[in-house]
């Protein structure tokens, strides 16, 4: 849409009675959307990051990328309305024709822009009377008037001198044209314009410059009439121009529009939303057959002089009728939208994304070849995810944990918003809350980095405890690292304990200190894994599998970030004898 203050359109999750919102600070862990401080990787082609939608969707055009922001907003846990979604995406056949809405685009920005529209295009630019601009009779009058008044402001001085013949005949005194232009010709050489032809040789140098001045205020009077003509001619040109652009928008609109009620229609889950898109597309076609009534711009059509009004009546409306707005703007999310739907469906088709099933018993989450998004058009290595238990994944840094963490949530949010994933295969029952702890700002106020992070968790704490009948998925990524390795060990030990024993809770644990590991080994409901790497013991250099196995990480990667970063050969051995003691 491109009023970003309010929102015209909405997706059909917004009307889902079983919608959730979605934290703030997941959208941002994730990068679910663009972000000023975004790590994401960069589009050489427009110079951008992608975010996580963008891989997801397969965004090309302006009108999918301003409904990035909205389908952040929910997830939702009702199954009937993702398995519709799901039939969606299976049924769903895009037109033929070529659609490009970036000129549209730039005609609804330059109209809504304008703040000099009614003086540009000859509106009456007083409030009191704005009725009048939605009047075609008062439109027809001035437009003709604007078209003819060279000629008028030429010949009003001829029939100001005509007109007093006609009304002295009136009065019933006999007097011949011949006998009329005699006086005419002595009033004449008494007047300024008059003497300029008979007697300007004969008048003083002050009375010539007065009479000069007088002809000339009367030639440019002429002139100016003559450029309002112009423009007002060249204006109607762009007036048809963009209203035959809008007309053949709102054609390719509508039939989209129809397509997908053809499509999904039938979707009960998705009755609000398709009720909401008849009456927009009904409002659409008002306005559609409007402008099929408007002619060519030809002045040698006589009957062009006769619709003139009626253009101008509905550029107007264009410009602010509150119902043809907010249809155009509605417009604009819905091909959007329309744009992601056939987007996720080249995704599909590429076998890069699948459905998801859903249940309501067993296993909360079973995925099958589980890989991240930002991956897509590579060769991605995946892992097999199971949260029958909750996971600790030990490795070191570089090994891909982080990113196993971020997978599993995006394709969890993905699944719950349209129904498929970036994996081969997925089974989950649908998550009421869903809790990130990434990337903890230290720059929140007067908290310390140690404080960010405990209040992060305790938000966690408090949702699960305040939600004790609905279940809850959680990532954490190195929890409690702003404090000294051995509060940081007992804090997320006691962490973990508490939340595992939830049954309706189910959490992924990433961290460097396997003691909270074996600390944890025992424990109910609880199962370590690591990323599997390979050490060259000539080189001390690791060479990572990025595969997630069973069991706890001894390896210490430090060393050979450090190695890959050329640090100075004195810090690597220090480094390295360090991590022989360790």
């Amino acid at each position: 849409h491109m009023d970003k203050d309010k929102q015209y359109f909405k997706l059909p999750i917004y009307y889902n009675s079983k919608k959730r919102k979605l934290n703030a600070n997941i959208i941002k862990d994730l990068e679910l959307v663009k972000n000023a401080d975004s790590s994401t990787e960069t589009d050489v082609s427009n110079n951008q990051t992608k975010s996580m939608y963008d891989h997801y969707l397969n965004v090309q055009t302006p009108l999918a990328a301003n409904l990035v922001d909205m389908l952040s907003e929910y997830y939702t846990t009702d199954v009937n309305f993702l398995k519709d979604n799901q039939k969606v995406l299976k049924r769903y056949v895009r037109l033929d024709d070529y659609r490009n809405y970036e000129q549209m685009i730039h005609l609804w920005k330059e109209i809504k822009g304008d703040t000099g529209f009614k003086d540009k295009y000859f509106y009456i630019n007083w409030k009191m009377w704005d009725w009048l601009n939605k009047s075609e009779h008062f439109l027809q009058i001035m437009s003709v008037y604007n078209m003819i008044s060279p000629l008028i402001s030429l010949i009003v001085p001829i029939i100001i001198l005509i007109v007093p013949f006609f009304v002295i005949r009136l009065k019933g005194v006999v007097l011949t044209m011949d006998e009329y232009i005699d006086v005419l010709k002595v009033v004449m050489s008494n007047h300024a314009i008059g003497k300029l032809f008979t007697q300007f040789n004969s008048v003083s140098t002050s009375e010539k410059g007065y009479l000069l001045i007088s002809a000339l205020f009367y030639v440019f009077s002429i002139y100016q009439n003559i450029l309002v003509c112009i423009r007002f001619n060249d204006n109607m040109r762009k007036i048809h121009r963009y209203l035959g652009d809008v007309r053949d928008y709102l054609d390719n609109t509508i039939r989209t529009m129809q397509n997908y009620i053809t499509y999904a229609g039938d979707m009960v889950t998705h009755v609000d939303f398709t009720q909401t898109l008849k009456t927009n597309m009904n409002t659409l076609e008002e306005f559609r057959d409007k402008l099929y009534l408007i002619s060519n711009y030809e002045l040698s059509n006589y009957k062009k002089w006769f619709e003139i009004g009626s253009v101008q009546k509905y550029f107007y409306e264009l410009y602010q009728d509150e119902q043809y707005n907010s249809a155009i703007e509605y417009s604009f999310g819905f091909n959007g939208y329309i744009d992601c739907i056939e987007g996720l469906q080249d995704n599909i088709k590429e076998k890069k994304i699948q459905m998801c099933e859903y249940t309501d018993k067993g296993s909360k989450v079973k995925i099958k070849n589980n890989y991240y998004a930002a991956l897509k058009d590579e060769t991605p290595i995946c892992n097999d995810i199971q949260l029958k238990e909750n996971l600790i994944i030990t490795g070191p840094n570089a090994s891909g944990k982080t990113t196993i963490l971020k997978s599993v949530m995006l394709n969890l949010i993905f699944s719950q918003q349209f129904g498929c994933g970036f994996y081969d295969s997925a089974k989950i029952k649908p998550f009421d809350h869903i809790h990130c702890y990434l990337n903890i700002p230290d720059t929140s106020g007067r908290d310390s980095l140690f404080q960010a992070e405990a209040r992060r968790c305790k938000e966690i704490i408090d949702c699960v405890n305040e939600n004790k009948q609905e279940t809850h998925f959680g990532i954490f990524d190195e929890l409690y690292s702003g404090t000294n390795p051995d509060e940081a060990v007992v804090s997320a030990t006691a962490f973990m304990e508490y939340m595992t024993k939830f049954k309706n809770v189910s959490c992924m644990l990433t961290t460097h200190y396997t003691k909270v590991c074996t600390n944890l080994n025992d424990k109910a409901r609880i199962v370590n894994m690591f990323m599997e790497t390979t050490k060259n013991k000539l080189n001390n250099t690791i060479k990572f599998k990025y595969q997630l196995k069973r069991g706890i990480s001894r390896v210490r990667g430090a060393f050979n970030i450090l190695n890959e970063m050329n640090y100075p050969k004195e810090i690597l051995q220090k480094t390295m004898g360090n991590n022989s003691l360790l």
